[in-house]
């Protein structure tokens, strides 16, 4: 297994790590979520292009290069829709008629597309409810899985939808969302093209999360280093030094999870992702929660991106059922 990136691959990294250190640092991260404007920017960049097949008129970038701009978007602790917009919903509609309305300008950054579970479908029109969408008030149409495990797409516009406001714990919005008879697009992709969006969004949040780890652990180890007490840095004290060991595990072991997860040959890309989340989530909580207790009491507030990096993560962790969820599927 080739762990170096190829040179093109470390010019993407590069680039996207360039264009988040322009707009983010250590008293700005995380404060919200990311702007349109900004969004849009990365479109213009060419960076969802990169994420997307060539049949949707991207450039065929794969696991590997979903890993490496995610993982960069979760050092900054930007917060953004790019694992649901883009790699699912996005390549939920690829091939579809919806593709040609929505195609383009979700590559452009001019549009959002949202998740939704829950309710029916029957004669084209969706009934029903779902409680939480993520980017629910800002998206322009919305990828619906109904209890039947059918896929529709709704236009978010359409006056048949009614959306409620929800913040969230890391400070972004969602919705919830009602289906008055909404008219719905069938999505009748094969059965693996919706697997394999749904693994490469499962590893673009595990990177988020690996991202945000190191972050926490580099704010962490530096902050230990400058705090004194009782004349001394507390870097000194051999229970603060294991405690930023243990950490360091963590964050290590989460890394070699993600990279086999993104590096696998394609048939075992869903068992590896799902096994990355079934651990990373954790160790990532544990991780943030020990760096908010090393802050002490000031790493709750907003003023340290310690205590916006533990919200993200509480979020991130808990993704499509999160850790719990990703056992269970390990164990059926």
């Amino acid at each position: 297994m080739n762990l170096a990136l190829s040179d093109e691959q470390a010019m993407v990294r590069d680039m996207v790590r360039r264009f988040l250190a322009d707009r983010y640092d250590a008293t700005t991260m995380a404060k919200g979520p990311m702007p349109l404007d900004e969004w849009r920017a990365l479109g213009e960049l060419g960076l969802f292009a990169l994420l997307m097949p060539e049949q949707a008129g991207g450039l065929g970038g794969g696991a590997a290069e979903v890993m490496i701009v995610s993982e960069e978007m979760g050092r900054a602790l930007a917060i953004s829709p790019l694992a649901e917009s883009i790699l699912l919903c996005g390549r939920a509609i690829v091939g579809s008629p919806a593709a040609e309305r929505w195609g383009e300008r979700l590559l452009q950054g001019d549009a959002l597309l949202a998740l939704a579970r829950g309710g029916e479908c029957a004669d084209g029109k969706l009934r029903g409810s779902a409680a939480i969408v993520r980017d629910g008030m800002d998206a322009d149409a919305i990828v619906v899985e109904t209890a039947a495990g059918g896929l529709f797409l709704v236009d978010a516009m359409d006056s048949a939808v009614r959306r409620t406001p929800v913040r969230l714990v890391d400070g972004s919005m969602a919705a919830q969302v009602q289906f008055d008879a909404a008219e719905a697009v069938a999505l009748t992709l094969p059965a693996t093209q919706w697997d394999e969006a749904q693994a490469l969004a499962g590893l673009s949040i595990v990177a988020e999360l690996v991202g945000a780890m190191a972050t926490l652990l580099d704010l962490t180890v530096d902050y230990v280093g400058q705090r004194r007490q009782f004349g001394k840095p507390i870097a000194s004290f051999q229970v603060v030094q294991h405690r930023c060991a243990r950490m360091y595990t963590w964050l290590e072991q989460s890394r070699s999870m993600l990279l086999k997860a993104a590096l696998v040959e394609e048939e075992e890309r869903v068992r590896t992702v799902t096994a990355a989340k079934a651990y990373v989530g954790d160790a990532a909580l544990k991780l943030a929660e020990e760096a908010v207790q090393l802050h002490g009491g000031m790493g709750v507030t907003d003023e340290l991106a310690v205590g916006r990096g533990l919200r993200r993560v509480l979020l991130l962790s808990r993704l499509h059922g999160g850790g719990s969820a990703a056992r269970e599927a390990l164990a059926a």
